[in-house]
């Protein structure tokens, strides 16, 4: 880990992005003006975030611009990605959909949302390292999906059929094998196998005979009781398994859910406290029947192992842990069942992931009215939140690498003299860190910080670092 907390974050960001083909050199260097601004107080409005008048006036020009668009800046990011995935091996590919939401803007603009509400879903794939602290090394694939029409309410047309949507190329479900190839492509050359992870909206019998006809691998979460052939009879595969031996035990840190405050959602997704969970995991390979809802020139069967993950003696009023896991990946040894249950358990970066860019890089908030410029914001935005997310995750990773790695020995001195937390002698990352993360207004006794505090604490600590250093400089004179 040889990357600076800070200033190397920045550049490695403005680097990617030189590589954007938008028409002109002079609107690279506008458009690494505005994202490197933007790093710099991730939470600012834009007028607040732009020094100048001059500036501000020049980012609203660039979100206006017909040759810079969201699919342009993004690519530039996406393949710095890959470059750094050069070489390692192994690396998760985690995709998941969130909903993007513009209060101010006319759903007309930028389309509507389930809610009737204007905004769009968006599909991203986040790549992650697989060695030392599950290092997110950004993003392969991004995806603006809006509708042009708002959702049907009561009883109007009704809904086509499962059938007849499948066979639609444009449907909205084709975004999880588009991120998949995308993902698979970019990575074409990088010297890096790749396990794709998703959640319960993936579950598709299509999906995961595309990925198997490719050879392509993956982790993904059911949200289907399937058919098992069983000695030449179906069972539903939550029958099957209920008879499987448990092959490991483990406790699992849960952390607090306040819960989805739909009512369908919240039934998926319901509160919890947190807690440390007994788990049991059970494993089968099976071989799953085709739905007659999906097109006849898929595979009559596939082959899978599934996992079960389920808690043991869950206290009173809690819902227990109880997943299946889809996947390609053995599962004959201990070994092999806890590798799957970590490699899914990075999964949270994505939710986390969108926390920082809703909330951290605060794009919902964005007085931009059209839809490009929207997007146009948002693609230099994610590259920002993947930073904070590294930088969150580094914080609670169990590191010992020791903090003159991220922080040069001028910046070490200023965080001794800024930070009201003692740092020991020979401080790791993590106590650095957990400094900077007191100077957010982080407390011990919440637990390890949440990329939230440390993007506070890491503005206050830049800003006199940064002082700190050009005092020292001067005194070296």
């Amino acid at each position: 880990m040889a990357e600076r907390l800070e200033s190397d974050a920045i550049a490695r960001m403005l680097e990617d992005l030189s590589r954007a083909d938008l028409g002109d050199p002079r609107r690279i260097s506008r458009a690494q003006l505005v994202m490197g601004r933007l790093a710099a107080k991730p939470d600012a409005s834009l007028p607040d975030a732009m020094v100048t008048d001059a500036e501000l006036e020049g980012a609203y020009r660039l979100f206006g611009n017909d040759e810079v668009s969201f699919e342009r800046i993004f690519d530039s990011h996406a393949v710095g990605t890959a470059e750094r995935a050069h070489g390692l091996g192994l690396v998760l590919a985690i995709h998941d959909t969130t909903h993007c939401q513009f209060r101010h803007a006319d759903p007309e603009e930028v389309g509507y949302l389930n809610t009737g509400k204007p905004g769009f879903p968006l599909h991203l794939t986040l790549l992650v390292d697989t060695h030392q602290w599950r290092r997110p090394l950004g993003l392969t694939h991004a995806e603006v999906l809006p509708r042009s029409k708002p959702p049907r309410r009561g009883g109007a047309k009704r809904k086509p059929s499962s059938y007849a949507k499948s066979k639609d190329p444009e449907r909205e479900f084709l975004r999880w094998r588009r991120g998949i190839e995308l993902t698979e492509a970019r990575l074409v050359g990088a010297g890096a196998a790749v396990i794709h992870i998703a959640d319960r909206e993936s579950d598709s019998y299509e999906l995961m005979a595309t990925c198997l006809r490719e050879g392509q691998r993956f982790i993904f979460r059911a949200r289907n009781n399937r058919n098992a052939l069983h000695a030449d009879i179906k069972i539903p595969i939550r029958t099957l398994m209920d008879g499987a031996a448990v092959a490991l035990e483990r406790e699992v840190p849960l952390s607090r859910r306040l819960g989805a405050s739909a009512p369908v959602a919240r039934r998926t997704h319901p509160p919890r406290e947190s807690r440390v969970a007994r788990l049991g995991f059970s494993q089968t390979s099976t071989t799953f029947c085709r739905p007659n809802t999906v097109r006849a020139h898929m595979p009559k069967t596939i082959d899978v192992n599934v996992l079960h993950v389920f808690e043991l003696d869950a206290p009173q009023g809690q819902a227990p842990v109880d997943w299946l896991l889809y996947t390609t990946e053995p599962l004959k040894t201990v070994a092999q069942i806890e590798a799957v249950v970590d490699y899914y358990r990075c999964r949270w970066q994505i939710e986390e992931l969108n926390k920082a860019l809703k909330t951290g890089c605060v794009v919902q908030d964005r007085r931009l009215e059209s839809l490009d410029a929207l997007t146009t914001m948002l693609a230099l935005s994610l590259p920002i939140a993947v930073e904070l997310l590294a930088l969150r995750t580094l914080a609670r990773a169990d590191s010992t690498c020791p903090a003159d790695a991220a922080l040069t020995p001028q910046q070490l001195a200023a965080l001794r003299h800024i930070s009201h937390r003692p740092l020991p002698e020979n401080p790791t990352v993590q106590d650095a860190l957990w400094c900077i993360a007191g100077l957010g207004g982080h407390i011990k006794n919440n637990g390890a910080p949440g990329w939230q505090v440390l993007q506070r604490g890491m503005e206050k600590f830049v800003a006199f670092a940064a002082g700190w250093c050009a005092r020292e400089e001067l005194a070296d004179l």
